[in-house]
């Protein structure tokens, strides 16, 4: 009998830990796997697997009528798989009288807090698959028996990449005209680990040496009124865009001459994979576990975190030198390509499974 997976996630919004629930869910169904998605009503992540034919569990909003059908979904399932922390904690609860086996993704780079409903959560799952090895020593440090930790990388898949006029006129309808102009990206939401106030910073000096450069930021966040005054302090009003959230953001990364993360912290960055992919030399910040993918001087340029003049050197650097740039992508595209593809992926989650409750698929 083929083993079924539910994959588990209440997140209202759209970012890298949903695109990689339904990508996960989506693999292991080609590869045989009778893999379902619970998730919150409404939301784009049961669109989206709605849309790639995913059995879904639509779940309410509200914790007693959540748990109650978590509760009765679990017994048609041979594991449990959530990819967020405030899933994990809602079937902790929901399943203390089903007792099906619990495995719990972990994407976020700092720790747990120290409180008794987590020690008793983490204690009941039986692996927590961490997506690099700096996140796998932190839960290590934290208190979670290393046996118990393992490490599998998100992964990509080539996507249809719009072209570049496309993706240019897409972004003239939100920013106004940036034709003309080499652009430099960042895709992601615009909260505090993300740093985007370090990237408006380097985006000052360069300007100060280039007047043809443009950056453009897309997401959407708590702190975007924040960052916009930032910009006007820094009078990069003409030069920084603002975008707002752009579903499905990655296809438009071939408008990019050159892409940026700018996070002081990260579990591991997936948007540099997309960017990789698309062909755009990445330039990122050595926060979490992005150095993992980010190889100095290998597969893109690293710096500090935080560090501006920095981070605007490595960009300048990588819009003046093609010749480094375009040696960068390839082989950062022959790594995605062979440690970060979603096949691997996929099979390396399957492979815990099996480990985990004695049966092949």
């Amino acid at each position: 009998m083929t083993m079924r997976v539910l994959h588990l996630n209440t997140e209202k919004t759209w970012r890298g830990g949903e695109r990689q629930t339904l990508l996960t869910a989506l693999e292991q169904r080609r590869q045989g796997l009778d893999a379902h998605i619970a998730c919150r009503r409404g939301s784009p992540l049961e669109t989206a697997a709605c849309k790639e034919n995913i059995p879904t569990i639509s779940l309410p909003i509200f914790a007693p009528a959540l748990l109650g059908k978590l509760a009765i979904a679990f017994g048609k399932f041979d594991l449990l798989h959530c990819h967020t922390g405030r899933i994990h904690s809602l079937v902790a609860v929901a399943n203390l009288f089903c007792g099906k086996p619990v495995v719990v993704s972990r994407r976020v780079d700092f720790k747990p807090k120290k409180t008794a409903f987590n020690r008793f959560k983490y204690q009941r799952a039986a692996k927590v698959i961490c997506v690099s090895r700096f996140v796998a020593d932190q839960m290590i440090n934290w208190g979670v028996p290393a046996e118990r930790v393992a490490v599998v990388y998100d992964a990509v898949t080539v996507v249809n990449f719009l072209p570049r006029e496309k993706c240019l006129e897409q972004l003239r309808q939100k920013n106004g005209d940036v034709s003309g102009k080499r652009l430099v990206g960042n895709i992601a939401a615009l909260v505090p680990h993300k740093d985007q106030a370090t990237l408006l910073r380097a985006a000052r000096l360069v300007a100060d040496k280039r007047a043809d450069v443009a950056f453009v930021v897309i997401g959407e966040g708590e702190l975007r009124a924040d960052l916009l005054r930032l910009r006007d302090e820094l009078n990069l009003t003409g030069v920084v865009h603002f975008t707002g959230f752009i579903p499905q953001a990655q296809e438009s990364l071939p408008a990019f001459d050159v892409f940026v993360m700018s996070s002081c912290m990260e579990g591991l960055g997936s948007i540099v994979l997309d960017a990789g992919l698309a062909g755009v030399p990445v330039a990122a910040t050595a926060g979490g576990g992005l150095p993992e993918i980010v190889v100095h001087e290998q597969t893109g340029l690293l710096t500090p975190v935080g560090d501006a003049e920095k981070l605007a050197a490595a960009i300048l650097r990588l819009l003046d030198d093609s010749v480094l740039a375009k040696k960068l992508v390839a082989a950062a595209q022959n790594k995605i390509r062979t440690e970060f593809s979603l096949a691997r992926m996929a099979q390396s989650y399957t492979d815990i499974y099996c480990e985990i409750i004695g049966k092949p698929i």
